[in-house]
């Protein structure tokens, strides 16, 4: 039988995904087949939105994890379906998970950067944003094949918790996870998921403010409907800043739980922090794209 704790997150995680998958399959379809050729190259960073946090969110159902630090151990205990197959697997699916997180957040970085650059150069070629987007995810990919290596023995993990840990129910537990997270398979990985969240925030906060600047210095010459169209872009960047937000929320959890106090409730936000940035970034899609706006509501 699950704790309170346990079943409020499942019942989160669970409910949140389907939602995920749910609104970024919507932008998927839109973004293939109901895009105007006038912001054809911006949809190839939607379409990388679309398909990153489509895949996050649908790991994020299998894995259902949570995250327990053990001194020099982390274990990650699985309740979701990859349990049906194995430890092994669910550290799998979770290495593809925080790597589409991590994926996210430096997509995030490249649409306020691709905002910014098109108010003072004609727009890049969908080739070029391509070619960036392949740069971006080469952290991302190194991370989640690094991570493969930091893969230890799951009956191992499970012991050292149960000594650590002897008030948790482990025994039926599905468990995975890393011995010694100082060797740089994990390390590496812990680095890449922590570290970048401040300086990619505070860039994305300059860069809107940047653009609002911008946006603001050119409206005495807009049209009304130019005008109404850049208040709506406003209101979408406000949006889209405030969702890393959430994937500080996970790495302020990680570290209280790693380095001070450990309790359920840390080891269980340390993902599901992650788990907001693609179920809330469609929506920025749906709600402020007019074009998509309307279609949705035509439906």
């Amino acid at each position: 039988m699950f704790d309170p704790i346990t079943i409020f997150f499942l019942t989160f995680h669970t409910f949140a995904a389907v939602l995920g998958l749910t609104f970024n399959g919507i932008v998927l379809f839109l973004a293939l087949f109901r895009t105007p050729k006038t912001i054809a190259a911006y949809t190839t960073i939607l379409i990388n939105f679309a398909v990153t946090d489509f895949l996050a969110c649908f790991t994020d159902f299998f894995i259902q994890m949570r995250h327990i630090p053990a001194g020099f151990t982390m274990a990650y205990m699985s309740r979701g379906l990859c349990t049906l197959v194995g430890p092994h697997f669910c550290y799998l699916i979770y290495s593809i998970n925080i790597s589409l997180v991590a994926h996210g957040l430096w997509s995030l970085l490249l649409g306020f950067s691709y905002r910014y650059y098109i108010l003072f150069h004609p727009a890049p070629s969908r080739k070029a944003l391509i070619i960036a987007l392949l740069i971006i995810y080469i952290p991302s990919f190194i991370q989640m094949w690094v991570f493969l290596l930091a893969d230890d023995d799951a009956v191992e993990i499970k012991r050292i918790l149960m000594e650590r840990f002897q008030e948790y129910e482990l025994e039926n537990a599905t468990v995975c996870g890393t011995i010694n997270v100082i060797e740089f398979p994990a390390m590496y990985t812990i680095l890449h998921m922590t570290v970048p969240i401040t300086p990619v925030y505070i860039t994305i906060w300059v860069l809107r403010k940047k653009i609002i600047a911008k946006l603001v210095s050119n409206s005495k010459d807009m049209s009304a409907k130019t005008k109404e169209m850049h208040k709506q872009l406003l209101k979408a960047l406000t949006w889209q800043a405030l969702i890393p937000g959430f994937y500080g929320m996970s790495v302020f959890s990680y570290v209280i739980a790693q380095f001070f106090y450990s309790h359920p409730v840390f080891e269980y936000t340390t993902l599901t922090g992650f788990l907001f940035m693609p179920v809330l970034s469609p929506l920025a899609c749906l709600i402020f794209i007019q074009i998509y706006k309307k279609r949705v509501l035509s439906w």
